[in-house]
């Protein structure tokens, strides 16, 4: 190869040649160069050390001030002091909440011989030489350094004890190089103004321990409901090694990953004995015995390992279990209470929450709570007994492996429940999962993603009214699709031909939902929807895929996130941010925050459309619909939703080995200035019997028949509002406009419905027949009896025979288990 006809070999040669010309010329200017280069360095020196001394003298007084209540607190003196309490009232003033920023004594220099193995654990982890150096270990710092670039990845930190209680009071965020030396002035303040033991005490008790815990104290009684003093080798080493990585190494959030961290700062203590502050106490043969010692500690907090279907390891134990009991002295509405504690702490100094004492006024009802709480028990326990009987069915049929299955699925059915106020945004009830405790839960109301289902076709049809491509009497036609091979299937078998746009939603009917979001433009959809949900168009086009089956529920929504979209609609289209917390003083009345409720929001969607869809959504509770509500004669119908039932995918390999039955069941309801929202269902996608109309708009329908009856419901299930329409009465039977003829007869007849001026219904051709043509989305073509049911509910309540279904199979979602970060009692 002539490698002087080679480009490559050409463009190297003259970057060699350019390279050679600029370090001769360099070795020719060097003593210049260095001279810059010492001018350049000191300058740079003595920028960043001064600019961070500038930032230092500004923070001094506050660390001051906060070193000092550290101080007090660990002296001998702190007995004296009594913090006050956070309290939480809901919208009436009840207290429904109170908790203290600590409800305990902390670590003090006078009993830090107490807590000898928690010390002994830190040390050895965090800081050998910490009773030796003045601030800076300039050993570690080299060894860091060294074993960082072994390992070309950040594996390794240098910080002493000093210099991170010198982090955590500065608190000041961003780390950059201005930062790092701030805290090293900080540190060198530290050292010369307290002692070891004070440095050591405030570190305990100051550091962050993940789940909301600050210092070793609340940390072992949140994980293991003991003081710090009584802590074993083997949970003072759990505790520790959450210290590089709160959010990362917490036995609650990654128990795997907490658990190779335990074993790795219990091998440090075994080789540090003489950090332990009283040698004489630590266990005969100590390093031997940490294998048995941890099998014995996983006994202890039944530690279970299992796999997923992909060979993951997963975990569950009863570390944390109880932990939020700590937390409140009152606690009536648990969910609800953790989150307004959590904003409490990150929005409030320690200082203000022991010297001031706060009073939280929240948005939430405490009686429409019980009302939600009730419902959602009675509901979760009818599936739960049905998941009993069909595991004695399978048990009688020698189906032993499909009767360990459904016992298995049983334990961690849960539901969640969300119901707000789509004027004012207020968050009225919440339940964040099932069963009802202080016990530390995933709030699934907020947290959790999960497909809706047909739930999601509201929207659709919104933005097809908005656009004029229909209105709710157009004719439109159930036929056979495809779409570049997606040819989406009913929920029975068959199509129904020609029907009114209004009885296919409120038949639930997958075609024409696909079809009018092909005509409505998946673009268009998701820009709405990220309007709605107020996150990012990118967000919302990684969140939900570009693909029609989104008109049958393929995206994912948390239960809050689908009453934001119901709450939009109820609320004429105008933007809905959900609140929880109206204001918050001290006990003097003095106002730290306040929010406004939801008054001048931007208008997203045509109030018309949204009227218009609203009344549409009233015909899936009527006798045309998926879920009848039965209704007194003369009785305003002020009453509105859509039901949604996700299918489990029949795979027989599957983890749950095929057994029949649904993965996900909604409701959302609407009433005069409420929007509800519930969700049954298993973390995991286990199947169980049911469906939206018959497990989760039987709990709606129960919360919302209790606040009707004892706390009154408004008359107005559409708010007054300025556009362009009529309202016309019209029959639901054939979506014509009802006539005041004797001929005319009408099944179904619709009051008082929204149209655009210039779009209004047809007249009924000809009066010759007194009985329009039979209604085709009332006569059910044959149904899958594997599928679920339509339900019927009688004015009181009860529930009658089940006659059809309404779900939809789709591809099942990735489901993280890492966001279930709780352990259920079995009931």
């Amino acid at each position: 190869m002539n490698y002087k006809n080679n480009s490559l070999y050409l463009i190297l040669e003259v970057l060699y040649g350019h390279l050679t010309d600029l370090m001769r010329f360099l070795w020719k200017k060097k003593n210049q160069v260095i001279a810059i280069g010492i001018v350049v360095g000191v300058f740079l020196t003595f920028f960043f050390l001064g600019g961070a001394y500038v930032v230092w003298s500004g923070e001094e007084a506050r660390v001051h001030k906060s070193l000092e209540k550290y101080r007090s607190e660990v002296s001998n003196f702190y007995d004296n002091f009594q913090p006050k309490s956070v309290k939480i009232l809901d919208r009436s003033g009840k207290v429904m909440g109170e908790f203290y920023r600590r409800n305990f004594r902390p670590i003090r220099t006078d009993n830090l011989g107490k807590h000898n193995v928690i010390v002994w654990a830190v040390l050895s982890s965090e800081d050998r030489e910490f009773f030796s150096h003045s601030g800076l270990n300039y050993t570690a710092i080299l060894r860091a350094v060294v074993t960082n670039l072994v390992q070309f990845r950040l594996s390794q930190g240098g910080s002493t004890i000093s210099q991170q209680l010198a982090k955590l009071t500065l608190n000041l965020g961003k780390r950059n190089l201005f930062n790092k030396l701030t805290e090293l002035y900080c540190t060198f303040y530290i050292e010369s103004h307290y002692s070891k033991e004070e440095i050591l005490a405030m570190y305990l008790n100051q550091i962050f321990l993940g789940e909301g815990n600050t210092g070793v104290e609340e940390a072992a009684r949140y994980y293991f409901r003991k003081p710090a003093s009584e802590l074993s080798p083997e949970e003072a080493a759990l505790i520790v090694g959450i210290i590089p990585a709160p959010s990362v190494y917490n036995p609650v959030r990654n128990l795997g990953i907490a658990l190779s961290r335990q074993k790795r700062v219990l091998y440090d203590m075994a080789r540090n004995p003489e950090l332990h502050p009283s040698q004489k106490d630590i266990p005969v043969k100590f390093s031997d015995s940490i294998e048995v010692n941890l099998k014995r500690f996983r006994t202890i907090y039944k530690i279970k390992e299992t796999k997923d279907d992909e060979g993951n390891l997963k975990y569950s134990s009863e570390i944390g279990k109880y932990g939020a009991d700590k937390d409140f002295r009152v606690n009536l509405a648990p969910d609800f209470n953790s989150e307004i504690r959590r904003f409490i702490l990150e929005k409030f100094s320690n200082e203000d929450l022991e010297e001031r004492g706060l009073l939280v006024y929240t948005t939430l009802d405490l009686e429409k709570q019980r009302f939600a709480e009730e419902a959602l028990r009675i509901g979760v326990d009818s599936v739960r007994a049905d998941l009993s009987k069909q595991e004695l069915e399978y048990q009688s049929k020698g189906k032993a492996d499909l009767a360990e299955v459904t016992r298995s699925i049983l334990p961690q059915l849960s539901g969640s429940m969300i119901s707000l106020d789509p004027e004012t945004g207020d968050v009225e009830a919440l339940v964040g999962g099932y069963k009802i405790s202080n016990v530390f839960r995933f709030n699934r109301a907020e947290e959790a993603r999960r497909q809706p289902g047909s739930t999601i076709k509201a929207l659709v049809y919104a933005l097809a009214f908005e656009k004029r491509i229909v209105n709710p009497s157009s004719k439109i036609k159930d036929e056979k699709l495809d779409f570049s091979g997606y040819s989406p299937k009913n929920w029975y078998k068959g199509y129904k031909g020609d029907i009114t746009v209004r009885q296919a939603l409120a038949q639930s009917v997958n075609t024409v939902s696909v079809k009018l979001l092909h005509e409505v433009g998946i673009s268009y959809f998701i820009q709405k929807l990220s309007a709605i949900l107020s996150i990012p168009e990118e967000e919302a086009e990684q969140r939900f895929q570009r693909n029609l089956s989104l008109a049958l529920g393929s995206g994912e929504l948390s239960p809050m996130e689908l009453s934001t979209i119901y709450a939009t609609l109820m609320n004429g289209g105008r933007r809905v941010t959900p609140r929880k917390i109206i204001k918050i003083t001290d006990m003097d009345g003095n106002e730290f925050y306040n929010t406004v409720p939801n008054e001048a929001a931007e208008q997203i969607l045509d109030p018309v459309a949204c009227a218009m869809a609203v009344n549409t959504l009233q015909s899936v509770l009527t006798e045309e619909g998926t879920m009848t509500l039965k209704r007194k004669e003369g009785e305003p119908f002020l009453y509105a939703g859509k039901t949604g039932t996700v299918q489990s995918p029949k795979l027989k390999s599957s983890k749950w080995k095929g057994i029949k039955g649904v993965r996900d069941v909604w409701f959302a309801g609407l009433t005069p200035r409420n929007v509800t929202v519930v969700w049954v269902g298993h973390d995991e996608g286990a199947p169980f019997p049911g469906s939206g109309s018959g497990v989760s708009g039987g709990i709606w329908y129960k919360y919302i028949q209790n606040v009707k009856s004892k706390l009154g419901m408004g008359n107005q299930l559409i708010p007054s509002f300025v556009g362009d329409f009529v309202k016309v009465d019209v029959c639901a039977d054939d979506g014509t406009m009802i006539e005041s003829s004797p001929e005319y007869i009408c099944k179904v007849p619709l009051y008082a419905q929204y149209y655009y001026i210039g779009d209004l219904p047809p007249k009924r051709n000809g009066f010759n027949k007194s009985d329009p043509q039979p209604n085709i989305a009332n006569v059910p073509n044959a149904v899958d009896e594997e599928d679920s049911e339509i339900s019927t509910y009688e004015t009181d309540g009860t529930k009658m025979q089940p006659t059809a279904v309404d779900s939809v199979e789709l591809e099942p979602p990735l489901i993280d288990n890492r966001r279930v970060r709780y352990n259920e009692e079995t009931p």
